[in-house]
């Protein structure tokens, strides 16, 4: 099987979205075919980001209403319901301190950013792995993935209380690339901080991989997309 070795690294510019629409973007190049594709290639790397929509949705699943009792109280509610039939590979790995993106995005609407890496390079510039590389351990170094075979997306969710993480449920193949499907946890005790949550996470490459798409339920009624060519979008909070 034949790979296509891409680089997408967002950038850190921050798009402005309104949660009920999204923003038109348009390759006007003369080699541009207006859809974020080079030279209309489908397999080509994106030279505009490409915006989702809808940016804002009702899950397609149902979501009941937490228990009374805290003794049954459900973390894992927002994906209960979420189908986890996933036809690609993927683990969560734990990671060294990130270059987030969301550190540097000045909002005070929800935030989020996903990166697909694509190399050991590009790993290396975004974790700080110290002079000799990642350090050993019982997990491979995630310097060391075989990037022929996955793909390492890093994503971020902001803002609000640290003990909400990212929990993942499944990865699907599209012709595109890679749609991860997740959502926040709901713990019935949490700390009062205001942070960016962020996960990283090791995805079986599919044959043909341009970009990473994400929807992840933050809500009862509201999961948010976002994509590794849009770099930090913001999303009017509920």
């Amino acid at each position: 099987m034949t790979f296509n070795r891409r680089r997408f690294l967002a950038g850190t510019a921050l798009a402005t979205i309104a949660s009920a629409g999204c923003l038109q973007a348009d390759d006007e190049s003369g080699t541009g075919t207006g859809n974020g594709s080079r030279n209309g290639d489908d397999d080509s790397e994106p030279t505009t980001a490409v915006p989702e929509d809808p940016r804002v949705d009702d899950p397609p699943y149902d979501i009941e209403e937490q228990p009374s009792d805290p003794g049954e109280w459900k973390q894992l509610l927002l994906c209960e319901n979420m189908s986890g039939d996933s036809d690609l590979e993927f683990q969560t790995v734990p990671a060294p301190r990130a270059d987030l993106l969301l550190r540097t995005a000045e909002t005070e609407a929800e935030a989020y950013a996903v990166r697909a890496l694509t190399s050991a390079a590009e790993v290396r510039e975004v974790f700080e792995l110290g002079d000799g590389g990642s350090d050993e351990g019982p997990e491979e170094p995630i310097d060391a993935i075989d990037f022929e075979e996955s793909v390492l997306l890093v994503v971020e969710s902001g803002f609000g209380s640290g003990s909400v993480t990212h929990h993942w449920k499944r990865a699907e193949a599209t012709d595109r690339g890679v749609h991860l499907h997740g959502c926040h946890t709901t713990p019935f005790k949490q700390t009062n901080d205001f942070i960016a949550r962020h996960s990283v996470v090791r995805v079986e490459r599919p044959e043909t991989f341009e970009l990473a798409r994400v929807s992840l339920t933050v809500g009862a009624e509201r999961r948010v997309h976002f994509n590794s060519t849009e770099g930090v979008v913001t999303v009017d909070a509920e």
